[in-house]
């Protein structure tokens, strides 16, 4: 697993896309509601500091997390996963579990550096179910879109 650079975002638009393309949420999937220039900026953002971007050395996934303020609470700074998709074909191998340890692991480091306050990652609803309290989290709710 590697830090992604800008030299990546072409193949990550087409993760990100994939990724819209497969999630539940069939709006996120509609060609009409995708915008390549808005993507390729948000992901230089991150790459560039907003957060950070995960991919394998064979660009078959990525995981993708941000940093963000509270909503409620400006003094505090939050880190969300944003996206975590491997190629249909890699799954069920160690990619995916790969690029979540190189997520956790940073994530680790930026609560110790003070960097952010707390962490956010989730489980895709068409994704395998994965007990992240055995990992130091804890479940908090859960989402539930109607379309």
């Amino acid at each position: 697993m590697r830090l992604a650079t800008r030299y990546d975002i072409p193949r990550l638009l087409e993760i990100v896309e994939a990724y819209a393309f497969e999630n539940p949420v069939k709006t996120l999937g509609k060609t009409e509601n995708h915008d390549a220039k808005y993507v390729e900026q948000l992901l230089f953002s991150i790459i560039v500091g907003r957060g950070f971007i995960f991919i394998d050395k064979h660009m078959k996934g990525a995981i993708i997390a941000v940093k963000q303020k509270n909503v409620w609470s400006p003094n505090v700074t939050e880190l969300h996963e944003l996206l975590w998709w491997v190629e249909p074909e890699h799954r069920g191998g160690s990619v995916g579990g790969r690029l979540w340890k190189a997520f956790d692991s940073k994530a680790d480091e930026m609560l110790k550096a003070g960097a952010v306050d707390f962490v956010i990652t989730s489980i895709s609803a068409s994704g395998p179910w994965i007990d992240f309290t055995k990992r130091g989290y804890k479940a908090v709710g859960a989402s539930f879109v109607k379309e």
